[in-house]
C-alpha cells in the first residue's frame, strides 16, 4: 500500500473539499432549477410513492417508468418527503453525497491508502457522481451503503454488514446482487441476511393494512416484470444495449444464459479473492465485481448509474499510480474515467443520440478484464508467498530433527 507522507493530511483535506464542492454545486443547481420551475429530478417519483403509500393508494403505473422500486422505498424516503419541498430536495442530496464520501474514506483506510489515495479516488468518484447527484437518484446512497458493508464484512462485523445491505436493498433492489454474493462468500452472514430481508419484508405491515401491503407486493412483481421488458427493448447503457447499437440483438433466452454465466463467474472471482487474499482485498473485489456486474447486466442501466463504479475506477487508479507505479495502468484508468464521463458527448459523434450509450459499458468490460487480471496476479503472488513460507517451515523442521538425531 501507499506510504503515509507528511503532506498526506493536505491531500486528504483536498479530497474532502472536492466532496464539499460537489455538494455546493449540486445544491445550487437544484435550488435554482426549483426557483425557475425547471426541475430535473427523479425524486418526484419517490415523493409521490410516499404520499400514495400512506393514503393506501396504488404505487405503480405498470408502464415501466415512475416508481420502479420495492414498496419499502416509499418508507425509506419518507423522512425526506415530509420536509418542505426545497429542503427535501437539498437535504436528500446532501445525505447521499455524505454517505458516499464517508464510505470512500472508509475504503481508503481499509486498504491502507494515504491522503493522495483518497484524493485520487475522490476525484474519479466525484466527476462520475455529478449527474446522479443532480437528478437525486438513490444509486449514490446504495453505493455508499454497499461500500460500508464490504468494509464491515472484511472486519467480520456480520450484523452491521447485514443491516447496511438490508437497508440498501430497501432503497433499491439492485443491492440484492451483493447480498447474494456475500451470503455465499461469507457463509456466516447467510442466515443473518435472511433475517435482515425478512425484517425488510415485514416492516411495511407495521405502517399499512395487510391487504394493501400484499396487493402492493403483487403489483411490485408485475411492475418489475414490465420494467425488465422495457429495459430489454430499448437502448440502455449495458452489455446488451451496446450490442444492439452494433446491430446484434440477442434473443431473451440467450441473454438470460449470458447473465447466469456472468453471475457464476462473478461469484467464483469473489470466492477466490476471499480464500486467497487478505480480508481487505477480498472486500474491495466483492464490491468492485458487484458494481461491474450491475453496470453490464442490469437491464435498466443508465449513464448516471455508472456513479456506482466511480469508487472502483478511483481505487484502481490510486493503486496503479501510487502503489504499483504502473504508468500504463494509470493512463488506462484515467482514460476509463474520462470516457465514462464523456459517454454521451463522444457517443453522439458516431451514433444517433438515442444510441449514444455504448462507451460506458465498453469501458466497463475493459475494466472488468483488468480487475480479473489484477485478481489473478494477486492470487499468484499470495500463493507464491504461502509456498515459500511452507518451504521455510519444512526446512526449519528438518534442521530441528537433524539436530535432535
Amino acid at each position: 500500500m501507499s506510504v503515509e507522507t507528511t503532506s498526506s493530511p493536505q491531500y486528504r483535506r483536498a479530497g474532502w473539499w472536492l466532496w464539499l464542492t460537489l455538494t455546493v454545486i449540486v445544491c445550487s443547481v437544484v435550488g435554482l432549477s426549483i426557483r425557475n420551475g425547471q426541475e430535473r429530478s427523479v425524486t418526484a417519483a419517490y415523493q409521490s410513492a410516499v404520499v400514495h403509500w400512506f393514503a393506501g393508494e396504488p404505487l405503480y403505473n405498470m408502464q415501466g417508468h415512475g416508481f420502479l422500486y420495492l414498496p419499502q422505498a416509499a418508507l425509506t424516503y419518507a423522512p425526506w418527503a415530509f420536509l418542505p419541498h426545497t429542503a427535501s430536495e437539498l437535504v436528500w442530496r446532501m445525505c447521499m453525497i455524505a454517505v458516499l464520501a464517508g464510505s470512500l474514506s472508509r475504503m481508503t483506510k481499509l486498504l491502507g491508502g494515504d491522503g493522495r489515495w483518497f484524493l485520487m479516488a475522490t476525484a474519479a468518484s466525484v466527476v462520475l457522481a455529478w449527474g446522479c447527484a443532480r437528478n437525486g437518484q438513490s444509486t449514490l446512497l446504495i453505493t455508499g451503503l454497499m461500500i460500508y458493508a464490504a468494509a464491515d464484512l472484511s472486519e467480520q462485523r456480520w450484523w452491521r454488514a447485514t443491516a447496511l445491505l438490508s437497508l440498501a436493498f430497501a432503497f433499491k433492489p439492485l443491492a440484492l446482487v451483493m447480498i447474494m454474493l456475500a451470503a455465499v462468500v461469507y457463509p456466516k452472514t447467510s442466515w443473518r441476511l435472511v433475517i435482515g430481508l425478512i425484517i425488510v419484508g415485514l416492516v411495511p405491515f407495521a405502517t399499512q393494512r395487510p391487504d394493501y401491503v400484499i396487493s402492493q407486493y403483487q403489483a411490485c412483481v408485475q411492475n418489475l416484470d414490465v420494467t425488465f421488458k422495457v429495459g430489454e427493448t430499448g437502448y440502455w447503457a449495458q452489455f446488451f444495449g451496446m450490442l444492439q447499437v452494433a446491430g446484434v440483438d440477442l434473443p431473451s433466452p440467450l441473454r438470460t444464459g449470458i447473465r447466469l454465466v456472468a453471475a457464476a463467474s462473478t461469484l467464483l472471482a469473489c470466492w477466490q479473492a476471499a480464500r486467497h487474499l487478505s480480508p481487505q482485498r477480498a472486500a474491495l473485489y466483492l464490491f468492485s465485481f458487484t458494481a461491474c456486474y450491475l453496470m453490464l447486466f442490469n437491464s435498466r442501466t443508465e449513464g448516471n448509474t455508472y456513479t456506482m463504479v466511480g469508487p472502483v475506477y478511483g481505487a484502481l487508479l490510486a493503486e496503479a499510480a501510487l502503489v504499483r507505479k504502473d504508468r500504463r495502468a494509470t493512463a488506462w484508468m484515467i482514460a476509463a474515467v474520462v470516457l465514462t464521463l464523456s459517454n454521451y458527448e463522444l457517443g453522439v459523434l458516431f451514433t444517433p443520440r438515442d444510441r449514444a450509450i455504448w462507451i460506458s459499458p465498453l469501458v466497463c468490460i475493459g475494466v472488468s478484464g483488468y480487475l480479473v487480471g489484477r485478481l489473478l496476479s494477486e492470487i499468484t503472488a499470495a500463493s507464491g508467498r504461502t509456498s515459500e513460507k511452507g518451504s521455510d517451515e519444512r526446512l526449519t523442521n528438518d534442521i530441528s530433527h537433524a539436530r535432535a538425531a
